[in-house]
């Protein structure tokens, strides 16, 4: 009987486990909808980082991946989970498929730094949530300059890369950054608050 109770309590674990790391892959779908085109890239502003940076924060490394791993799963599979109200493998394959498979790597980051007790300090906060967007860049820029997709049908200069694929979001994930380190803090005094 008490091992019978053991497997239901696992199962019932794994299930909100799953439904949590599910709820989690729907906001990053809905903060991939709030975009700003650029006329001279095909890269546009969106909240897709800030949502990377929340969910390392709230799920940890190991299942923050999983959440983003399924948001680019059901977004290659054809739901309109990306930018744009889109989906398919194009979209994965296409100018933003590098900063898309960046999340993984920027979610892990968060996560990692969270477990670890390094999100405590809003400097920290601040510091890291930057490192996960220039390691996001980093995918994003080797993606352009593989050249996988129709966009690159020429050859750019360093400084021509960067300013298609990196300088323009500089100052937008720079706040995004910002408003992470300030959530972090505003959620301590929240908590703070009700244990009075």
């Amino acid at each position: 009987m008490k091992n019978f109770e053991k497997v239901l309590d696992w199962k019932r674990a794994l299930l909100v486990k799953g439904a949590t790391v599910f709820s989690y892959t729907l906001l990053l779908a809905l903060l991939s909808q709030i975009r700003i085109p650029l006329p001279f890239t095909p890269i546009p502003l969106t909240l897709q980082t800030f949502g990377v940076l929340l969910i390392g924060y709230y799920l940890g490394a190991k299942a923050g991946f999983f959440s983003i791993l399924l948001y680019l799963l059901l977004g290659a599979a054809g739901l309109p989970f990306f930018s744009g109200v889109k989906g398919g493998f194009l979209v994965l394959s296409g100018p933003t498929g590098g900063y898309l498979l960046g999340f993984l790597a920027g979610v892990y980051l968060i996560g990692k730094a969270k477990e670890t007790g390094l999100l405590q300090r809003p400097i920290y906060a601040l510091l890291l949530g930057l490192m996960a967007h220039l390691l996001i860049y980093f995918f994003g820029v080797i993606w352009f300059v593989s050249g996988y997709y129709k966009f690159f049908t020429t050859s750019y200069t360093l400084r021509e890369i960067l300013t298609l694929t990196v300088f323009p979001f500089l100052p937008w994930d720079l706040i995004k950054s910002f408003l992470f380190a300030g959530f972090i803090v505003s959620e301590k005094r929240v908590k703070e608050v009700f244990k009075r």
